[in-house]
C-alpha cells in the first residue's frame, strides 16, 4: 500500500484554504453581530496567521495565485471558490440587513403618494420638524423591518424635517411614557414636533398615529402642518363650564384634546365683540354648560355670525341645578331669546324638563346612558360605544317646517330609552326625592338628546351654517371624559363635523390590488436565504466538478 505523505508546501496549500475560510466566517459573524466579538477576533487571527503561513513556506504558489496561473493541487480554484461563496453569503446577509429597496415600477406604486409628499412639502414650508416613534419589542421585530420600508420613504423625501426612530418599550420605559405608550400599542407609532434642540417638545402631547399604515401617518404630518388653520371659541360670561379647570367638572382634557391637534382655542365675551361682531376667524363657536339667559344683542351677534356660514354647537343642562338643587338655571329657558331664535330659525327646541332614564343601567335615573345613536354621518364609526349623560336635557323639533325654518335640515342624532320620561316638576321632583312618571303632564320616552341642522339643497350658499344641540354639558365634563370613550368620540366627532377637521388633514390613498406584498414570512425569507447562499453556490461547484470529472476521463 502507498501511502503519500505531506510536505512543507502541502500543508502550505492547506493553510492557504484554512484561512480563506477562517476570514470568510468572521466577516460574516462580523456583519450578523454587528461588533467584533471574541469569535470574530479568533477567525481573523486564524485566518491571517494561516495566509501568512501560505506565504512564507510556499512563495511560489502565492505568486502564481496572484498572477492567476494553474499550481499544485488546485489551491487557486479552491481559494476562488471559498472566496466566491464568502462574497455571495456576505452580500446576501449585507443587503438583508440594509433592507434596501428600489421602486422600479413605471408607474410608482411602492412610493408615497402625492397628499404624503404634499404634507412633508407644507412641514418643511412652515419650518417644522418631527420624529416619528416607533414602539417594538423584540417580538415584533418582523415588523418593525416591515414598517422601516414604508418609513424609510418618509425620512428620504422629508430630510431634515422627518426624523424616524425605533424603540424598544421593554428596555426604554421612561421614553414611552412620555410619548403616552401603553401595553396594547407595541408595533404602532408616534409622532411628536421637534423643539429648537433637535428633541421633542413634549409640552404638546405626542400624536398617536395607531398602526403603520401611509394614511395614519400622513394624517398625522398634515394635522401637524395644519395648525394654527382652525380657532375654536367658547363663549364666557354666562356661566360656562371652564377651559382651565382641571378637576372633573372643568372641560380642560377636550381643550388640551383641541390644541394637540393644532387646532386654537380661545374664550370668547360676546359683549365685547358687540361692536365687531364674532371674528371672521372663527371655526366654530361653542357654548358648554351655560348657566344665565343671552341678552338679545349677543343673540344677534350669534345669528350675524350664522347667516355668513358660521358653526355653533350648544351643551344646555336643565333648569335646576344639580349641586344646589335649586331652579337657578335660566339658560335656554322658555321665552328666552336664545330659545326663540333656535326655534324660529332652525325648527329646534330646549325643553324645560330634566330626563328620567328607568332603564338606566348606570345606578341613577338622572345619569341615562344615550340608547340610540340615529344613522348620522357625525357619529358612523361609533354606534356600538356607550355615551353617558348626567341630568340630561330632552330637545324638540319641528312637525312642519315654516318661514326661516324650512330654510334648514334637521337630523334627530341620539336618544334616551323607551323607558325614559320628561320630568317637568324638576322642583317638585327634588324637594320631594321623588321620580315617577305622571301620564299627562311628563314626556313619554324614547327623548331627543341630540340634533343637528344644516342648510337644504334649496337654500344652500357658497359657506354654510350649521348647528348641534347637546342636552347635557356633563357629557363632555373631565370627569365623564376620562371615564367614557363613547363620550370623547361624540365630542371630536362633534368638532370634526363643525369644522372638518378630518376631511382638511387626511386622505385616501391609492389602493392597487396588483402590487405584490413586500414583506415576506420568516418561512418564506429563510426559503430565499438558502437558495442564494446553499443552492445556487452549490450548482456552481457541482458543475465545475462535472467540468473537472469529464476533463479527467
Amino acid at each position: 500500500m502507498h501511502t503519500r505523505s505531506f510536505n512543507r508546501s502541502d500543508i502550505a496549500s492547506w493553510a492557504s484554504v484554512v484561512g480563506a475560510l477562517a476570514l470568510v466566517a468572521g466577516g460574516l459573524l462580523f456583519v450578523i453581530g454587528g461588533e467584533i466579538s471574541a469569535w470574530v477576533f479568533l477567525c481573523v487571527v486564524i485566518g491571517v496567521g494561516s495566509i501568512g503561513l501560505w506565504m512564507w513556506w510556499a512563495p511560489g504558489e502565492f505568486q502564481a495565485w496572484m498572477a492567476g496561473r494553474q499550481t499544485r493541487f488546485g489551491t487557486t480554484s479552491l481559494l476562488i471558490t471559498i472566496l466566491f461563496i464568502g462574497f455571495v453569503v456576505f452580500t446576501y446577509v449585507l443587503v438583508d440587513r440594509t433592507n434596501i429597496t428600489v421602486d422600479l415600477t413605471s408607474r410608482q406604486r411602492y412610493s408615497l403618494n402625492s397628499p404624503s409628499l404634499n404634507a412633508i412639502q407644507r412641514l418643511q414650508e412652515q419650518g417644522y420638524r418631527v420624529r416619528i416613534v416607533g414602539f417594538f419589542s423584540r417580538s415584533k421585530l418582523r415588523e418593525q423591518e416591515s414598517a422601516d420600508l414604508l418609513l424609510r420613504q418618509y425620512e428620504a423625501e422629508g430630510g431634515d424635517v422627518i426624523e424616524v426612530e425605533y424603540v424598544d418599550p421593554d428596555e426604554k420605559p421612561e421614553v414611552a411614557r412620555q410619548y403616552g405608550y401603553q401595553p396594547g400599542y407595541d408595533g404602532d407609532l408616534f409622532l411628536a414636533v421637534l423643539g429648537s434642540d433637535g428633541e421633542p417638545d413634549f409640552r404638546t402631547a405626542p400624536i398617536y398615529l395607531g398602526g403603520v399604515n401611509e394614511r395614519d401617518i400622513t394624517t398625522g404630518l398634515m394635522t401637524v402642518a395644519s395648525a394654527g388653520m382652525f380657532k375654536i371659541y367658547f363663549t364666557t360670561g354666562h356661566g360656562e363650564r371652564e377651559l382651565d379647570r382641571v378637576d372633573d367638572l372643568g372641560i380642560s382634557r377636550l381643550r388640551q384634546s383641541l390644541v394637540s391637534q393644532g387646532i386654537i382655542v380661545e374664550p370668547l365675551q360676546l359683549s365685547d365683540v358687540s361692536q365687531t361682531g364674532i371674528p371672521a376667524d372663527a371655526s366654530a363657536v361653542l357654548i358648554v354648560g351655560a348657566r344665565t339667559r343671552f341678552l338679545e344683542e349677543e343673540v344677534q351677534l350669534i345669528d350675524d355670525y350664522m347667516q355668513r356660514g358660521g358653526h355653533l354647537a350648544i351643551f344646555a343642562d336643565p333648569m335646576v341645578d344639580t349641586v344646589t338643587s335649586q331652579e337657578g338655571i335660566s339658560f335656554l329657558e322658555e321665552g328666552s331669546p336664545l330659545n326663540d331664535y333656535l326655534w324660529d330659525e332652525f325648527g329646534i327646541r330646549v325643553k324645560d324638563e330634566v330626563v328620567i332614564e328607568t332603564k338606566s343601567t348606570f345606578g341613577s335615573e338622572f345619569t341615562p346612558i344615550v340608547d340610540t345613536i340615529a344613522p348620522h354621518e357625525m357619529l358612523a364609526d361609533v354606534r356600538d360605544t356607550q355615551i353617558i349623560m348626567q341630568f340630561a336635557r330632552p330637545l324638540e323639533i319641528v312637525e312642519e317646517a315654516e318661514g326661516d325654518q324650512m330654510n334648514y335640515v334637521r337630523q334627530p342624532l341620539l336618544y334616551s330609552s323607551e323607558l325614559s320620561f320628561g320630568e317637568r316638576r324638576m322642583q317638585e321632583m327634588l324637594e320631594n326625592s321623588l321620580v315617577e312618571y305622571n301620564e299627562g303632564e311628563d314626556t313619554p320616552g324614547p327623548l331627543l338628546l341630540g340634533v343637528t341642522a344644516r342648510r337644504t339643497l334649496e337654500y344652500q350658499l357658497e359657506e354654510q351654517p350649521r348647528l348641534i344641540v347637546i342636552g347635557d354639558s356633563d357629557v363632555v365634563k373631565n370627569e365623564f371624559a376620562a371615564q367614557f370613550p363613547g363620550n370623547v368620540w361624540l365630542w371630536s366627532d362633534t368638532v370634526d363635523w363643525l369644522i372638518s377637521f378630518s376631511q382638511a388633514i387626511s386622505f385616501t390613498p391609492v389602493s392597487d390590488p396588483t402590487r405584490l406584498a413586500l414583506v415576506v414570512s420568516d418561512q418564506q425569507r429563510n426559503t430565499i436565504a438558502y437558495i442564494t447562499m446553499l443552492v445556487l453556490p452549490g450548482l456552481v461547484l457541482a458543475s465545475g466538478a462535472v467540468v473537472w470529472w469529464y476533463r479527467q476521463r
